[in-house]
């Protein structure tokens, strides 16, 4: 199935009419859809899970090895699989350090936590 032009996409349709008709217009409606359309994305941004930085470790002499957790597990999801932020951390830590000890044995790895 093709998708529709953009102009007809209804997502697109109430954009367009909440900018027109109620951040430009006099119409209430239309300017609570329009805080309602634009003002969720931004709420989410803020409020939000964000990616978390778990550490960066120097491998050899020119490399480093950066880990970050994509998307944060929720409370439920943690408590689920009986793990503590601490444990998931060190897990990670050690996986991404046997990763690098693998790929070059000889290189002296250092561990720097912030």
């Amino acid at each position: 199935m093709a998708l529709l032009p953009r102009a007809f996409r209804p997502a697109y349709v109430i954009r367009q009419t909440a900018l027109r008709k109620g951040v430009f217009g006099p119409s209430l409606f239309w300017k609570v859809i329009a805080g309602w359309v634009f003002g969720k994305s931004t709420i989410k941004k803020f409020f939000g899970k964000q990616p978390e930085n778990l550490g960066t470790w120097k491998v050899g002499s020119n490399g480093f090895v950066n880990v970050i957790n994509a998307k944060p597990p929720t409370k439920k999801q943690r408590k689920a699989s009986g793990m503590t932020t601490k444990a998931a951390r060190s897990a990670i830590i050690a996986a991404a350090v046997a990763d690098a000890r693998r790929k070059n044995p000889d290189a002296k790895i250092v561990v720097k936590s912030k």
